[in-house]
């Protein structure tokens, strides 16, 4: 079990709490591999069933997270027999979801009035869930340029909502200032080693669900997931459930025009980026990187050919898998994909990616409409110029009319010729066009 103090093996200075890495050194602080009981001891219902693997918490915070099955692919010909592990299963629709029991389990214990945390949105509304679940205090930085929708499930659960970055690294930077000035538990997965503890019971779950897998793919994200499950694998290598560790193959997004449209894998700098990539290089996988249009169409596909709606972060590693059959790198039967978040988490790209079901709010023409999603594009900054604006919107317009309705905006005192791009025609949200925004977004509530 984790302890509350340990002492650093790169150094030697005593961690105590839940810190992620040494203060001293930076070194990452890694739990030893758990010797735990037989897989014939173990009767899996939820995370919790894991109890042996994890720290003692009399009165664990629990919506029942864990136990996600893991489904066949019987519908897509080139990927038949593959696992898809559907953690999209979890109470709040993604893996955070095991996090989270695990550090609101340990702030209750700790007597915690409020939680602190960041995310580029699944461990925020994972967190604001369980808080309310424990009847305690919750607060999220988050990027500005946020789905709606998740920005929104995280005020259903009752939590208070910062949005005052351009990046997940500067909310997480806020998270731990706000939380060093308060004095208050900061519960951001980058800076508590019981995300990575928590999340391990996937890798756990695996191991006692498939009797045999030589390969496993996981979307890459910050690294947290693939180092979450290879803890997990280390401790069903060490109790003798599996005989040796499978291959990892990361997934990763790559730099595109329509990288915007998978958020979960849009990150800078992967705070575990080192960890991860030793990770592959000693299970002898290897990273992939993934087009977030293909992601999309993956998605879809997944969606009318097996009955399964994820998030196009999820589905990257489906393109993957779909490579690495061809080139005969894997064997799908003893694979499997890890499925980490819900389609739901992601309503507003499908609905901008099928044009042709497209959403007119009540008493607005279809023109007033345009105007209204391309001031979005421009203030979240995902479509700043018409091209880009014309791509975002699904190529349904001719490029003449988006030009139309810049010019019209412009006229507005909406949006206004950015300052900051001399080569390109790119425009920024006045303040008046964010007020036009927020008068926008609460009409729709309203409707």
């Amino acid at each position: 079990m984790l302890r509350e103090q340990n002492i650093c093996q790169k150094c030697g200075s005593l961690r105590i709490g839940n810190s992620l890495r040494c203060s001293s050194c930076n070194n990452l602080i890694s739990v030893t591999p758990i010797h735990g009981p037989s897989k014939s001891d173990i009767t899996l219902t939820s995370m919790w069933s894991l109890r042996d693997f994890l720290p003692d918490y009399t009165n664990p915070v629990s919506l029942h997270e864990g136990n996600t099955p893991i489904l066949k692919v019987k519908n897509l010909n080139n990927l038949l027999g593959l696992g898809l592990k559907l953690e999209f299963r979890n109470p709040t629709g993604s893996f955070r979801d095991r996090a989270s029991s695990l550090i609101i389990s340990d702030a209750v214990k700790k007597k915690s009035s409020q939680v602190i945390g960041a995310s580029t949105g699944s461990f925020s509304i994972s967190l604001s869930a369980y808080a309310a679940k424990a009847g305690i205090k919750s607060l999220n930085v988050i990027p500005q340029n946020l789905e709606l929708s998740k920005i929104e499930q995280m005020k259903v659960y009752g939590s208070k909502v910062i949005e005052l970055s351009d990046s997940v690294e500067e909310s997480i930077a806020e998270a731990q200032r706000l939380s060093n000035e308060a004095n208050t538990y900061l519960a951001t997965p980058e800076n508590n080693i019981l995300a990575i503890e928590g999340q391990k019971t996937l890798g756990l779950e695996i191991a006692l669900q498939k009797e045999f897998f030589d390969a496993l793919i996981i979307p890459r994200g910050s690294g947290s997931l693939i180092y979450s499950i290879y803890r997990g694998l280390e401790d069903a290598l060490a109790s003798g459930w599996i005989e040796e560790l499978p291959r990892i193959y990361a997934i990763s997004l790559e730099k595109t025009k329509s990288a915007y449209m998978a958020e979960s894998l849009e990150i800078e700098q992967p705070f575990l980026l080192e960890e991860v990539r030793e990770t592959i290089k000693f299970s002898k996988g290897k990273e992939i990187e993934i087009d977030a249009q293909q992601m999309i169409e993956e998605a879809l596909n997944l969606s009318k050919r097996e009955g399964l709606f994820i998030e196009p972060a999820s589905a990257s590693v489906l393109a993957a898998a779909d490579e690495l059959v061809k080139e005969e790198e894997i064997n799908p039967e003893h694979s499997v994909a890890i499925l980490s978040g819900s389609g739901f988490n992601a309503l507003n790209i499908y609905a901008t990616h099928l044009r042709d079901k497209r959403k007119v709010v009540w008493g607005l023409s279809e023109s007033s409409t345009t105007k209204f999603e391309i001031l979005n594009l421009i203030s979240e900054g995902k479509s700043t110029y018409g091209i880009s604006i014309w791509e975002s919107l699904g190529r349904a317009k001719s490029k003449q009319s988006i030009y139309q309705h810049l010019n019209e905006l412009q006229k507005k005192g909406l949006i206004v010729l950015s300052e900051k791009d001399t080569k390109i025609k790119a425009f920024k949200v006045t303040k008046k066009g964010f007020e036009t925004i927020e008068k926008m977004r609460n009409l729709i509530d309203f409707l």
